[in-house]
């Protein structure tokens, strides 16, 4: 069912997430994402940014709030949330192709409409004509690619990525920024990104969960840079604004760490 613009997708309402021992780990998250939006999460590892992920994804069950997408409690994965992995979880073994389409074959789906979809998918992150390649034999981006194909394949509404490019060259993961901004214009998908990039954070998103320490959102930045989004705005002062702004963020946490030790800052 279509989703209008003005309606939000998701409702991430008071979520915590605590270990066994209950040391928090999530703490009173609230957030709404529009259909559409490219919203990225920040912050120091360890303060939770993966665990929300997980609990969106429906892998991970919250001790406190709810998610709820369209309306619909998330109590459990769903197609309609695709995730993106650090660790790419590729099949080395099989080709391009029969990476793509493993889901769709788990699942039952024809045999003509598993080659359409995988094709469209593999089109779509720019790997046309390598169907038939070993995995072993693809560079760090084309696997990275294949991975996305893998996901794009099953139509999901929200993308959900997790440090996706974090082990990529620099030139190879701005390629993949700009492959990801035109997939997700061509599709009006809702992509939820964790990063540790903040050059990442800001060219890709339309807004920016900055988390901090104790598993809350500290601060939420709106980035007004247009799209299309252009490479070289990545240079322009209005870029460099925002990048000050999340800096200075990020250096909450151990500011008051260092203020309540004394230090007379």
């Amino acid at each position: 069912m279509p989703v209008q613009k003005s309606t939000p997708l998701m409702e991430i309402n008071h979520i915590s997430v605590a270990y066994q021992d209950n040391r928090s780990i999530l703490n009173d998250i609230h957030l709404t994402i529009n259909q559409g939006e490219f919203v990225s999460i920040i912050g120091k590892s360890g303060c939770g940014k993966s665990t929300l992920l997980n609990v969106i994804a429906g892998y991970i069950k919250p001790k406190h709030g709810k998610i709820t997408v369209q309306g619909r409690e998330v109590t459990k994965p769903g197609p309609d949330r695709g995730f993106v992995f650090q660790d790419l979880a590729l099949f080395p073994w099989l080709s391009v192709l029969d990476n793509v389409s493993f889901g769709l074959r788990m699942a039952g789906v024809s045999k003509q409409e598993i080659l359409e979809r995988s094709k469209e998918a593999i089109r779509m992150v720019g790997l046309s004509g390598s169907e038939n390649k070993s995995i072993s034999d693809l560079s760090g981006g084309m696997k990275q690619r294949v991975a996305i194909a893998r996901t794009l394949v099953t139509k999901p509404n929200i993308l959900l990525m997790d440090e996706p490019f974090s082990a990529l060259d620099e030139q190879t993961r701005e390629s993949l920024q700009e492959e990801l901004l035109r997939i997700q214009k061509e599709t009006d998908m809702t992509v939820i990104l964790v990063t540790h990039s903040i050059d990442e954070a800001i060219y890709l998103s339309d807004r920016v969960a900055v988390f901090d320490d104790q598993g809350g959102i500290h601060n939420m930045i709106h980035i007004g840079l247009g799209k299309p989004r252009i490479p070289e705005i990545r240079v322009s002062s209005y870029f460099n604004e925002y990048k000050k702004q999340l800096m200075q963020d990020l250096r909450y946490d151990f500011q008051i760490q260092y203020e309540s030790e004394g230090s007379g800052i």
